[in-house]
């Protein structure tokens, strides 16, 4: 099963690093949009802080790279799941 975007961030907020960071952000926004591709996702950040473009570039290669549930994944499918 691939995870939505959403759901890997939320996977990542225990994480102590940037994409952590990011994760935690994104967790405490209520329009951020629970699915959809890259361009859902490039559109949402397009308009905002150049560095939190930057962030959310680097954790969506990340997700990309391994979009898979990992195995203490609490909310498979979301942020609000």
């Amino acid at each position: 099963m691939t995870q939505t975007f959403p759901a890997w961030l939320h996977d990542q907020q225990k994480r102590d690093d940037e994409t952590g960071e990011f994760a935690r952000e994104v967790g405490t926004l209520d329009d951020f949009p629970e699915s959809g591709g890259k361009p859902i996702y490039d559109g949402y950040f397009e308009t905002g802080l150049e560095s939190n473009r930057e962030r959310y570039e680097r954790a969506w290669s990340e997700f990309e790279a391994n979009p898979e549930p990992s195995a203490t994944s609490e909310t498979p499918e979301g942020f609000g799941s």
